[in-house]
């Protein structure tokens, strides 16, 4: 059992990783870097966000997201502007270049995403999905029993 469970999470880790690369390769179309888009996607979303907020919404640290969204204003997808109550926070814009990197950058990641489930049936993504809920369950219940 442990020797297919071993296969079974490297088969697991391989489909990431594959996954992964192709997603790095279609982001570099359009000059955006790792995570950059997952930040470009969140500013949209919550407009007028601190870089805080989304380090801690995304789970990486702030120094990380700094760096990427001074390169997404560099880039001229994003737009600070600075809290007239607070002169040390900063609040963060989509700008309408973003917003159209946005737009395709979503076209083509649902492209990739229907290639990868190409041949898999509704009821076995829908069972993909809730066995992947509960892996994701038990692996967060094995990192708090090593908190504690």
């Amino acid at each position: 059992m442990n020797e297919e469970l071993r296969e079974l999470v490297g088969s697991l880790s391989k489909t990431f990783i594959t996954h992964r690369k192709c997603f790095l390769k279609y982001s570099q179309k359009f000059g955006l870097y790792v995570g950059q888009p997952q930040v470009l996607n969140f500013v949209r979303k919550h407009p007028g966000c601190t870089q805080n907020e989304i380090a801690q919404a995304i789970g990486v640290s702030a120094a990380s997201i700094a760096f990427s969204t001074k390169r997404l204003q560099t880039a001229g997808f994003l737009q600070k502007q600075v809290n007239s109550l607070n002169m040390r926070c900063n609040k963060l814009y989509v700008t309408p270049e973003g917003q159209e990197i946005l737009q395709q950058f979503a076209g083509g990641y649902d492209e990739l995403n229907s290639a990868m489930f190409e041949g898999i049936s509704e009821e076995e993504l829908e069972l993909l999905e809730s066995i992947s809920e509960r892996v994701n369950s038990n692996l967060e219940k094995f990192m708090k029993g090593d908190e504690e």
